[in-house]
C-alpha cells in the first residue's frame, strides 16, 4: 500500500486522499480535545474537593493552636505561676508547696483542652520545670523531650533561652516506659512586672490528637509538614509520601502538584496555615481519579475507531467516483495532442501545462515577430541618422514597411543624455547594469510620442549611450512655429521626468533641416551641442544655434597670467579662503564667460591651478610639525569631472580644505610653543629665579610676547600658572605633615616664606598652617 502511495505521491489522488484524511482527523481531534477537557475537569473537581477538605483541616487545627495561645495567656495571668518566677535555687519548703499548687493549676488547664497531652512550665531563673504531676530541672526535661535529630543539650536549651519564644517544634517524648512523637508549642510567659524573670510554657500535643478531628476523604491521607521540611503529623502512620518532598516544593499558599512515591504517582493538594506557616497536605493516588476516567476513555477510543473505519470506506468510494472524469480527460488530451502522461504525475499540472503550452507557443511566435521588427526598425533609424539615406534607395523604401512614416520634409534631431537616474537608480543590479537605462529609454520614448502627437511625430533609437529622437513636424505646422513646438515638447519632457521620476537630463538639439539627408546633418549638429555640455554643465537644454561652436567665437587660449598666479599663491599661503575663492571666480569668469576656451584648454587650466596649490603646500608644510594628508589635493578627480562647473566646485572644495589646513597649522604652531613653555616650567619649577624674563631668554623671545601669547592661548597668566603648580605641590607636602611651612616654601621654589604665605592664601583662601591642620 505504501509503495503504491509513493508511486502516486504527485498525483491528484494523493492530494485528495490527504484532504479526506485531514477532514477525517477533525472528529478524531475533537474526541481527543473533549477527553482532555473532561480529564482536566475531573482533576479540577478532585483538587477542589481536596482544597475544601484541607480548608476544614486548617480551620480545625488552627483553632486548636489558637486556643493554646489563649491558654498560655491565662497561665501567664495566674498569680501562683507568676510569683514562682522569682524563686531561686535551692528551693525552700514554702516553694515546694508552691510547686504543688502550680501542678494542680496546670492539671486544671490540661483538663480544659482534651488535645493537650501534658503542660510544662520552665523557669529559667531557677532551672525548675513543673508539669501537671511532678517537677524536674532542664536536663531532666531534656531526657524526656528530644528533637528527632538528636539535638545536644546546649542547642536544646538555646531554643528556650531566646528573648521571646513562640514556636511549634516536632519532638519525641520518652519517659522510659513509652515513646511517641508529639508537637511542642513553646510560648514565653509575659508577666505583669517587667522585672520578673522570664518563663516558658510548653504544651505537649500528640500528633494523632492534632489530626484526629479532621474529616477524611476516601482513599486520601493527610499529613503536616513545617518550614524545615519535617513531618509534624499524619493521618496514617504507614502513609507513603515522596521521600524527596521539601517545603519549598509547595509554592504559594495553596495548589496541587504531582510526585512519585513508593506507591506510584500521587497527587498532592496543599494549603498553608495562617498561624504556624505549616503546609497541610492531602495525598491522593493518581489512580483514584484515573479510575473515574476509565469509561470516558473507552468511549473516546470507540468513537475514534468508528470514525476511522467509516471514514476510510467513504474516502475510497469518493476517490474512485471523482477520479473517473479526470482520467477520461487525460486520455482525450493525450490522444489529441500527442502528449504523454506519466502515471503518478499531477493530473491538474499536466492539464494546465498542455493548455499553457499552446498559448506560449502562439505568444512566442508573436514575440519573435515583434522583437525582430523592433530590431530592424532601430537599425533603419540608425542608418538614417548616419546619413545612408542619400545613396541607399532600399532604406527609403523600407521605412514605411516598419511604420516609419514622415508627415513632412521638415525634421530635427534631439539627443537625450541621462545624467541621473532618479527613482530608477535602484535598478541595474544582479548582473543587469543597463536595466535602469533601458527602462528610462522606454519611458522617454512614450513621453516623447505623447508630447508630439498633435503637432509632430517622434521616432527614437539608442545611439552611443544616448537616446536619439527624430522629430518630424506635420505639414500643416508653419516653419516659424517649429521652434516653439520644439521648445514646448522639451519643456514637457523635462517637467514630467523631473517631477515623476526625479531624473536629470541633458537635451541637445540640432537645427531643423529639409529632406532625409537633413536628418544626418541635424544629428551631427546635436552631437556638437551635446559636447558643449562639458563647458556649461549637465542638466541643460542646449541648442546648436546657441553654442559658440556655431558662431566661431571660441577662444584659443586661457587667461591665467603670472601676476594672478603669484597673488593667488600669496592668498592661499595666508589661509584666506574668501579672497582665494574670489580670485578663482575671476579666473573662471575670464575663461568661460566672455571668450570661452575649449575643453582641452579648460583641462590645462585645471592642471595649472592644481599645480599652484601643490607648490604652495610644499612650501607651507616644509617647516610644519603636522602631517599633510595627500587626499586634500588630487589631480585625478579634476580630470574625471564631466563638465567645467563640476571642476569649479571641486576646486573650491579642495581650496577650502587647503586653507583650513594652513590655518590649523598656524594654530598648531602656537600650541607647540605653549607646550614647550609648559615643559620648561615643570622642569624649572623649584628654581626660585623662575620668572617671565627667564622663560623669554630661554626661548629667545621678549617677556611681554611670551606672556601675551601664553595668556591668549591658555586664558591664564604665565605667573599664575607657575604659582598654581607650586601651590599644588605644596598642598601635597602639607598633607603628609613631615615638613614645616618654611621647608615646604623652599622646596617648591619660594626664597621668601612671606611670598609663599601670600600666594598660598590667594589660591586656597587659607594659610598653609590652617590647611595642614585640616588635611591632617
Amino acid at each position: 500500500m505504501f509503495s503504491t502511495l509513493r508511486k502516486y505521491n504527485r498525483s491528484v489522488i494523493a492530494a485528495w486522499l490527504f484532504s479526506y484524511i485531514t477532514v477525517l482527523m477533525v472528529p478524531v481531534l475533537i474526541s481527543f480535545v473533549l477527553y482532555s477537557i473532561s480529564y482536566h475537569q475531573v482533576r479540577s473537581e478532585t483538587n477542589r474537593a481536596n482544597g475544601l477538605l484541607l480548608q476544614q483541616m486548617e480551620m480545625s487545627i488552627d483553632s486548636k493552636l489558637k486556643s493554646l495561645e489563649r491558654l498560655s495567656l491565662e497561665i501567664a495571668l495566674n498569680k501562683e505561676i507568676s510569683a514562682f518566677s522569682s524563686a531561686e535555687l535551692p528551693l525552700r519548703d514554702p516553694q515546694y508547696y508552691d510547686v504543688f499548687k502550680i501542678s494542680e493549676s496546670l492539671r486544671t488547664y490540661k483538663n480544659a483542652n482534651d488535645s493537650i497531652e501534658d503542660i510544662y512550665v520552665m523557669y529559667l531563673n531557677s532551672d525548675t520545670v513543673i508539669s501537671t504531676f511532678d517537677h524536674t530541672n532542664g536536663r531532666g526535661l531534656y531526657q524526656k523531650l528530644r528533637q528527632p535529630d538528636d539535638t545536644s543539650y546546649d542547642r536544646w536549651t538555646d531554643f528556650f533561652e531566646q528573648r521571646y519564644v513562640n514556636d511549634y517544634k516536632p519532638m519525641v517524648f520518652n519517659d522510659g516506659m513509652e515513646s511517641f512523637p508529639l508537637v511542642v508549642f513553646a510560648h514565653s510567659l509575659v508577666f505583669n512586672s517587667p522585672a520578673q524573670p522570664s518563663a516558658v510554657v510548653l504544651f505537649l500535643i500528640k500528633d494523632s490528637k492534632l489530626i484526629e478531628s479532621v474529616p477524611q476523604q476516601k482513599g486520601a491521607n493527610m499529613f503536616i509538614i513545617d518550614a524545615e521540611s519535617r513531618y509534624i503529623a499524619s493521618s496514617d502512620k504507614d502513609l507513603a509520601v515522596p521521600a524527596n518532598l521539601r517545603y519549598e516544593h509547595l509554592q504559594g499558599d495553596s495548589g496541587m502538584i504531582y510526585m512519585k512515591s513508593d506507591a506510584g504517582q500521587t497527587a498532592l493538594s496543599y494549603i498553608t496555615s495562617q498561624v504556624t506557616g505549616w503546609k497541610y497536605v492531602s495525598v491522593l493516588p493518581a489512580a483514584l481519579f484515573n479510575e473515574k476516567m476509565k469509561n470516558l476513555r473507552l468511549l473516546t477510543w470507540l468513537s475514534i475507531a468508528l470514525c476511522l473505519i467509516i471514514g476510510g470506506l467513504v474516502t475510497v468510494l469518493l476517490l474512485r467516483r471523482n477520479y473517473m472524469p479526470v482520467q477520461l480527460m487525460l486520455h482525450s488530451l493525450s490522444k489529441q495532442f500527442g502528449l504523454r502522461f506519466d502515471r503518478g504525475a499531477n493530473e491538474y499540472a499536466f492539464l494546465e501545462g498542455a493548455i499553457q503550452h499552446q498559448f506560449h507557443e502562439k505568444a512566442d511566435i508573436q514575440t519573435q515577430l515583434r522583437k525582430h521588427g523592433n530590431t530592424i526598425r532601430a537599425h533603419l533609424l540608425r542608418r538614417l541618422l548616419k546619413g545612408y539615406a542619400d545613396h541607399d534607395q532600399s532604406l527609403q523604401s523600407a521605412l514605411p514597411a516598419h511604420d516609419i512614416r514622415f508627415r513632412s520634409e521638415r525634421s530635427v534631431v534631439m539627443l537625450i543624455s541621462i545624467d541621473h537616474f532618479g527613482k530608477f537608480e535602484q535598478f541595474g543590479i544582479r548582473g543587469l547594469p543597463d536595466q535602469k537605462q533601458q527602462m528610462l529609454y522606454f519611458v522617454l520614448t512614450n513621453v516623447l510620442e505623447d508630447t508630439a502627437s498633435n503637432e509632430a511625430v517622434a521616432f527614437t533609437t539608442e545611439m552611443n549611450d544616448v537616446l536619439a529622437c527624430i522629430v518630424n513636424f506635420r505639414a500643416e505646422i508653419p516653419e516659424e512655429q517649429e521652434p516653439s513646438v520644439l521648445n514646448r515638447m522639451l519643456a514637457e519632457v523635462q517637467d514630467f521626468m523631473g517631477k515623476h521620476i526625479e531624473t536629470e537630463l541633458t537635451l541637445a538639439v540640432g537645427q531643423v533641416h529639409t529632406g532625409l539627408h537633413g536628418i544626418a546633418q541635424s544629428y551631427q549638429e546635436a552631437l556638437t551641442a551635446l559636447e558643449y555640455r562639458i563647458v556649461i554643465g549637465s542638466g541643460q537644454f542646449i541648442q546648436y544655434s546657441d553654442t559658440l561652436m556655431s558662431k566661431g567665437t571660441q577662444s584659443h587660449r586661457f587667461y591665467y597670467p603670472l601676476s594672478v598666479e603669484q597673488h593667488f599663491v600669496y592668498v592661499v599661503k595666508s589661509g584666506n579662503y574668501d579672497k582665494a575663492e574670489a580670485i578663482l571666480d575671476d579666473i573662471f569668469q575670464a575663461n568661460f564667460t566672455k571668450h570661452p576656451v575649449s575643453v582641452p584648454l579648460a583641462k590645462c587650466l585645471m592642471y595649472n591651478l592644481a599645480s599652484t596649490m601643490l607648490n604652495t603646500l610644499e612650501e607651507v608644510k616644509a617647516g610644519s610639525k603636522r602631517t599633510w594628508e595627500d587626499h586634500y589635493i588630487e589631480v585625478n578627480p579634476l580630470l574625471e569631472c564631466d563638465h567645467v562647473p563640476e571642476m569649479k566646485d571641486r576646486m573650491k572644495q579642495m581650496l577650502g580644505d587647503v586653507c583650513e589646513w594652513i590655518l590649523a597649522e598656524k594654530r598648531d604652531h602656537h600650541r607647540y610653543f605653549i607646550e614647550d613653555v609648559r615643559l620648561y616650567i615643570e622642569e624649572n619649577l623649584h628654581d626660585p629665579s623662575l620668572n617671565i624674563s627667564m622663560i623669554g631668554d630661554a626661548f629667545q623671545r621678549t617677556p611681554s610676547y611670551v606672556s601675551r601669547l601664553y595668556k591668549d592661548y591658555t586664558g591664564e597668566a604665565l605667573l599664575d600658572s607657575i604659582n598654581r603648580l607650586r601651590v599644588a605641590e605644596a598642598k601635597e607636602l602639607l598633607a603628609h605633615g613631615k615638613l614645616t611651612v618654611n621647608e615646604i616654601a623652599g622646596r617648591v621654589g619660594y626664597a621668601d616664606v612671606s611670598t609663599f604665605l601670600r600666594i598660598f592664601k590667594k589660591f586656597e583662601g587659607v594659610t598653609p598652617g590652617k590647611y595642614q591642620k585640616t588635611a591632617l
